[in-house]
């Protein structure tokens, strides 16, 4: 047995991983095991992102009050 034979000696889970991604009807992007985790990251970064930008361009709208 090689040092690199774990790498290379590995089964074949291809059929398996098909039949989970294929035998469910919600959508693509929520079908893999950690998929709620990823879109849930994902849509917290965007709303923080979009909810910062909308303040930043209001106060620049505003603008400075002067005295």
């Amino acid at each position: 047995m090689g040092i690199l034979t774990p790498l290379y000696n590995l089964p074949n889970n291809v059929l398996e991983k098909q039949r989970m991604y294929q035998n469910t009807h919600k959508p693509i992007m929520l079908r893999g095991p950690r998929s709620n985790l990823y879109v849930g990251a994902y849509t917290a970064l965007f709303i923080t992102g979009m909810l910062g930008t909308a303040f930043a361009a209001t106060s620049l709208v505003r603008g400075k009050k002067t005295e």
